[in-house]
């Protein structure tokens, strides 16, 4: 008994980084969470609904949005961050999760992993019959997870490409023009639903 107590409080006591997945386990866990929605029966309303759920449970959206907003994110109310991510995550699933269709019948190629502390590179690439498209995945460790806080599709960051045209709408119209002009958006993506 005093062995299994041992035990249990060793087990407890481990730093969170010893028993968590690599950063290649975790991603791979979420792209064939990904794969097996999209090469099922279901209508594209229901794979998205799917994907979505998927996905959300590795993005970091709070690493995410600290890296779109970048300074802004330091000068930003609580209220206001609050309004912010949930609205990204939205923006950027509808973006992303409209061409649900586009993906099916691929696969995923796993590259290189560089750990580095707590930060995590890994390549991967995006093969089909119609595309071959490298992927890059950036991920911060917390506790004891994975999560995605960019990636890079063909070279091109998409932390990147956001903050450059938020902090735009930032510094001329603030942030309630930037929530506006979010909210605005994802109005106009749900119309092509």
């Amino acid at each position: 008994m005093r062995l299994l107590c041992v035990c249990l409080f060793l087990l407890l006591t481990l730093p969170a980084y010893a028993v968590s997945a690599t950063p290649q386990e975790q991603v791979k866990q979420m792209v064939d969470g990904v794969f097996a929605v999209l090469n099922s029966d279901l209508a594209a309303d229901l794979k998205r609904e799917k994907i979505s759920g998927t996905v959300q449970k590795f993005l970091g959206i709070e690493s995410l949005s600290q890296r779109t907003l970048g300074v802004y994110w330091k000068k930003a109310t609580a209220d206001e961050l609050n309004q912010f991510m949930p609205l990204y995550l939205k923006i950027l699933e509808r973006t992303y999760l409209n061409r649900v269709d586009d993906y099916s019948g691929g696969k995923v190629e796993y590259g290189r992993e560089r750990v580095k502390g707590d930060k995590a590179i890994l390549d991967t690439r995006f093969v089909s019959e119609r595309f071959d498209i490298p992927v890059q995945y950036k991920l911060v460790e917390k506790a004891g997870t994975w999560q995605i806080y960019d990636v890079l599709i063909e070279g091109v960051s998409l932390v990147r490409s956001y903050r450059s045209s938020y902090n735009e709408i930032l510094r001329k119209d603030g942030f309630d023009g930037l929530l506006t002009k979010m909210e605005n958006k994802l109005a106009q993506i749900e119309k092509v639903d």
